[in-house]
């Protein structure tokens, strides 16, 4: 963890978790509010839910283009002050129609935030300390699995909705003092690439490149089939909880709190494990092994066992986000890592508005436990054929020649001994 003895980099990795955690208990107050100030029904909470999601889905493929035209600090320190703006709208909204615009806006903060900080680590270490920076930036985001739902429910307990809000707004503050000081390397030429290019043609551009470097497309279609799993699981846990394991929500909780420890343990765990786990063969086994322990987590009847089977999925999605993060970010030039980025962060959020409802009409018809065995085994088999794929194209060079320009390494804390480029292909 010697990342974390740079004032810096430690900075940032307490910024993110801090701010990750006021989106959490942002989210929970969002749907108090709703449903106990406006009385809003079940169609209602499901508009609070899409307008929070939506911009992912549809604005995540454009947030990478600023992100690589004017450097992800700009753009995260712009989205982190826009969120203090609407974050404190939230806690005075007067009515539910600003409600629901005000969770459209967070979501447009989050659609350009999440390129951004997905692009952050290669500008801010050098090679051999990637998969390491990712992990404990994403260790730090996925805290708030465990410790967002409990300040949300502390906040609203003690002060009232508006102070879950209110905190949020101020970490969102936090995010972007987080940011002052650091020094990012420059990709060189980047403006000049960038200058006589529309943004549609800059789009387009990184959707040619991440379709043309093999190891970008590979990653990819791995995470598709993760996060349409995931998005699945939306609809599955809470009515296993329910129909199969005939318990309260609170167990639901108890659930993801299990998942969030397995998950945070081995994150943290993982640089140590070393950068064989960022491959694309690594990466195909933790999908296939993924969709193992999710189908015993929904196959059982038994809250133990369930118990088991959700702290190993949460352990090895610890081998799927940081790897994946580290590969995409290798395989693809500095200039675009904002546009390739982006396309992991829209694959998630389609991945939610593809699953979720296809799951609902699954568990319709086949109930839960056989609709979680569905899911986890398509996860299976989409692994399995990644590491079929990753044997068949093993040793086959890159197809990037000549999209890049070298970096240059801006002096400062961050920057001793951090020479090689960021982009540097596996």
């Amino acid at each position: 963890m010697h990342l974390l003895r740079r004032a810096v980099f430690a900075r940032l990795v307490f910024g993110s978790a801090l701010n990750a955690i006021g989106s959490w208990a942002a989210l929970i107050a969002l749907w108090g509010f709703a449903a106990v100030h406006f009385h809003a029904g079940a169609n209602g909470i499901a508009l609070i839910g899409l307008a929070w999601s939506l911009p992912g889905a549809v604005l995540s493929p454009l947030a990478g283009v600023p992100v690589d035209r004017f450097g992800p600090k700009r753009v995260l320190v712009v989205s982190d002050l826009v969120g203090v703006v609407a974050a404190l709208g939230l806690a005075f909204a007067a009515s539910f129609p600003q409600l629901l615009l005000l969770a459209l806006l967070i979501g447009v903060v989050a659609a350009a935030g999440k390129p951004a900080a997905l692009a952050l680590p290669a500008r801010l270490v050098g090679d051999e300390d990637l998969l390491a920076a990712n992990s404990l930036l994403g260790g730090a985001e996925q805290s708030a699995l465990v410790i967002g739902p409990l300040v949300g429910s502390l906040a609203i307990g003690l002060w009232g909705i508006g102070a879950a809000f209110v905190f949020d707004a101020a970490t969102f503050a936090v995010g972007a003092l987080a940011l002052i000081g650091v020094r990012l390397r420059e990709v060189a030429g980047r403006e000049a690439a960038t200058a006589a290019t529309s943004v549609i043609g800059e789009l387009v551009e990184g959707l040619r490149l991440a379709r043309s470097i093999g190891e970008v497309r590979r990653t990819l279609a791995l995470a598709g089939a993760v996060f349409l799993s995931w998005g699945a699981f939306f609809v599955i846990e809470p009515l296993y909880v329910r129909d199969v394991l005939h318990r309260s929500p609170a167990v639901l909780g108890l659930f993801q709190t299990v998942f969030g420890v397995g998950l945070l343990a081995t994150t943290a765990l993982l640089p140590r494990v070393g950068d064989r786990v960022a491959s694309v063969r690594m990466l195909a086994i933790s999908v296939a092994v993924s969709g193992v322990a999710a189908a015993l987590y929904v196959g059982t009847r038994s809250i133990a066992v369930a118990m088991v089977g959700v702290f190993l999925w949460g352990v090895d999605v610890a081998f799927f986000l940081p790897p994946m993060q580290t590969l995409l970010q290798r395989a693809t030039p500095a200039r675009a890592h904002g546009r390739v980025m982006s396309l992991s962060s829209t694959m998630s959020s389609l991945g939610d508005v593809v699953a979720i409802p296809v799951a609902g009409l699954l568990v319709a018809a086949m109930g839960v436990s056989l609709t979680g065995a569905l899911v986890g085994g398509l996860a299976v088999l989409a692994g399995l054929a990644g590491v079929a794929v990753s044997r068949n194209g093993r040793g086959a060079p890159p197809v990037v020649a000549d999209v890049d320009a070298p970096d240059t390494v801006l002096a400062g804390e961050l920057s001793a001994g951090v020479a090689r480029p960021s982009a540097a292909l596996p």
